[in-house]
């Protein structure tokens, strides 16, 4: 966290453009299901949240579909910032 701290304006915003752009990419691969992915995070989802965020189903999802469509939003949402950051 130093270097952060310590970094130019234009190397913030670089690493600030990296890092959108690889958590979008992420949350698209699981939206996309690739390799079951989503089925992964499902399950990893079901097992953390704690008994306060659970639906009857287990996971804060109701479906496999709603996590998806979810993710796959969020994930836009984050690696087009990211290209735009990059690109500039």
């Amino acid at each position: 966290m130093p270097t952060l701290i310590l970094a130019r304006k234009g190397e913030r915003v670089l690493l600030i453009g990296v890092l959108a752009l690889t958590a979008g990419g992420a949350l698209l691969v699981v939206a996309g299901g690739y390799r079951g992915a989503d089925v992964w995070v499902g399950d990893w989802a079901d097992v953390t949240f704690s008994p306060r965020y659970r639906t009857p189903w287990g996971t804060p999802w109701k479906s496999l579909g709603r996590m998806r469509l979810q993710c796959g939003f969020l994930g836009a949402g984050l690696a087009i910032p990211g290209l735009v950051t990059l690109t500039r």
